[in-house]
């Protein structure tokens, strides 16, 4: 059987990629695609991978900012109290924020917080009394402890600034056209841009946003607010949010917003959470009936994957001037230009964004590199979304929207990301991390999968995870060894190639020879007895019989090349092979025909 030209197109990708492939990865690595071939790009990740490009070129090289996740700082940050005052027509910030710390060393004799150096400093202070700074960096910030602090020990460190936030900065003045907004979206490493914090998405803290702005101007932020009025015509809005979250998530919002309310009633039947969305009123009609299935998008995801993580507060989107989406807790982040687009169909947007409060904001991931815990997830989210709703075949859904089929095309890179760029390769953090999760689902089996997802989300939850904390819910869950399955899909770049033959034996079976042809070896980053070079993975094959008919049969492959007998159980020859009908599996099916 000839391949389908996607398949012929993938094989001459292919030998190109065979005779050169280590060439393939370093430029890889070192260009980052600026669109991808034959693939849309999620919206979202375009967004954020293009942001986060611009924002390091506008930084500079002698203001590069590298994560300094794992290190040990001495303290863990319980909280955040940040207070601004600006008036959106005006490119000016003042900030003041309240941090409370908590020794987690023998002891620690100073902090260094991240924090650009475009803002003047006005106040540093420990618990009400004056400090000099150690240090001022183009980023950092270094407050002294002294005397140290110990553990379990607690102190409150404040810092005031003001001043003109940088080009690069997270926080963004712009013009709607009526009027003047601010609004801000920090991932992966811009907070520091517009308040001081470790800025380590694993050293969560329960956050508080308050906003001094002209009357008559709103503000919206993570929680459920208060408004009180302040001096000089102004008005204070505090936005709380009980559960610690991560720095990069913190969001302002400042602007001409109008609100789009609504309900949602809990599965348990009778609890209900307020919707509450803030759109320029330019768009409100646009969107309010866009917003109004927000209660079913909630709902849906809710079945799946456990109950909506902030019942306690809201959930609602706020007009952005950022394309694309950013899923703030509480509150996503949608940009002007979706919805201000009346010809666009926003749903899976939406899906996406909300799947997030889930994956990625009440279980985040505890380093860069494992970006595909939020956006993998969130991806498979719009898949599970549509199966739910409309019925249709996830696999077919990822193997025909979300893959281009390439052996070296846009998901050809491993799903852990580097971490001084995760947006870098998006198509391997988004589109293949969320085929991994599919075909996790496919090799542990629906109960297990979906009981491995509430485990997750409940050990977990308001806390960090690594992959390797997500494998051991899902082997505990589902009682296997999942260490091959997550060396090949997740350490390892490109995917399995495959040739496979058949013929008709006398006997009414039919043989199968699978074959795999990929130059590249499976990666194992914690070498262990059993490793191989090759995939290993269940594999459904469709014989098509004589009379019009087909059979399927599932079989595990589990060696570089394999034979399997298969009885059609029909006095009918096989005419042709289809593998994997569903589109369960990434691959590249390279050829099929008789066995000569």
């Amino acid at each position: 059987m000839l391949g389908s030209a996607r398949t012929l197109r993938a094989f001459s990708f292919l030998l190109a990629a065979a005779l050169a492939e280590g060439l393939v990865l370093a430029q890889s690595r070192t260009e980052p695609r600026s669109v991808f071939d034959e693939l849309r790009e999620h919206e979202e990740a375009r967004a954020k991978r293009l942001r986060t490009a611009t924002r390091s070129i506008q930084r500079g090289a002698e203001r590069s900012i590298a994560p300094r996740e794992g290190e040990t700082k001495g303290v863990d940050v319980l909280s955040y109290d940040l207070s601004f005052t600006l008036d959106p027509a005006v490119t000016y910030l003042e900030g003041r924020n309240v941090i409370r710390i908590s020794g987690v060393a023998e002891s620690t004799s100073s902090l260094a917080l991240d924090f650009d150096g475009a803002y003047e400093l006005v106040e540093t202070s420990r618990d009400g009394h004056a400090i000099t700074p150690l240090a001022r960096e183009v980023s950092r910030l270094v407050l002294p402890l002294d005397p140290p602090v110990r553990r379990e020990e607690r102190t409150t460190l404040t810092v005031a600034y003001k001043g003109v936030p940088p080009s690069y900065s997270a926080l963004r003045f712009w013009n709607t056209g009526k009027g003047f907004a601010a609004t801000s979206v920090a991932e992966p490493f811009d907070a520091r841009t517009f308040w001081p914090c470790v800025d380590d998405p694993a050293d969560r803290a329960v956050t508080t946003v308050r906003a001094t702005v002209p009357s008559g101007t709103v503000v919206a932020s993570a929680g459920l607010a208060t408004s009180v009025p302040a001096t000089g015509g102004r008005t204070t809005t505090t936005w709380r949010l009980p559960q610690p979250i991560s720095t990069y998530l913190v969001s302002l919002n400042v602007g001409p917003y109008v609100t789009l309310k609504d309900t949602y009633t809990a599965l348990d039947g009778y609890t209900t959470m307020p919707i509450l969305s803030y759109v320029l009123p330019a768009n409100r009609e646009l969107n309010r009936g866009r917003m109004l299935d927000f209660r079913r998008q909630i709902g849906v995801q809710a079945s799946l994957f456990g109950e909506y993580p902030y019942l306690d507060t809201k959930y609602g989107v706020v007009e952005s001037v950022w394309s694309g989406g950013m899923e703030h807790p509480t509150m996503t982040s949608i940009g002007t230009s979706q919805l201000g687009n009346p010809d666009r169909d926003l749903t899976l947007l939406f899906v996406h964004e909300l799947t997030h409060q889930w994956w990625g904001d009440h279980v985040t991931m505890r380093t860069w590199d494992d970006l595909w815990l939020n956006e993998g997830f969130a991806t498979y989210g719009e898949v599970l979304f549509r199966e739910k709703t409309s019925g249709q075949n996830p696999g077919l859904l990822l193997s025909t929207g979300y893959d281009d089929g390439l052996y070296a095309g846009a998901l050809a890179h491993e799903v852990v990301a580097p971490v001084d760029n995760p947006f870098r390769y998006s198509g391997s953090v988004y589109q293949k991390g969320a085929f991994v999760l599919h075909m996790l689902r496919r090799r542990v089996g629906d109960e297990a999968f979906f009981a491995s997802l509430r485990a997750y989300g409940v050990k977990h939850g308001n806390g960090n995870a690594s992959r390797a904390d997500f494998r051991a819910d899902v082997e505990a869950e589902s009682g296997l060894d999942l260490k091959p399955f997550f060396d090949q899909w997740l350490e390892t770049p490109f995917r399995p190639t495959l040739r496979a033959t058949f013929e008709n034996r006398a006997d009414g079976s039919a043989r199968i020879v699978i074959k795999q042809t990929q130059t590249h070896a499976v990666r194992h980053p914690f070498p262990a007895p059993g490793d191989v070079a090759f995939y290993r993975f269940p594999l459904t094959i469709r014989l098509r019989l004589g009379d019009g008919t087909t059979r399927d049969a599932l079989v595990e492959v589990s060696a570089r090349e394999q034979t399997f007998d298969l009885s059609n159980g029909l006095a009918h020859p096989v005419t042709g092979v289809v593998l994997d009908p569903e589109g369960d599996l990434l691959k590249v099916v390279e050829g099929i025909g008789p066995a000569l």
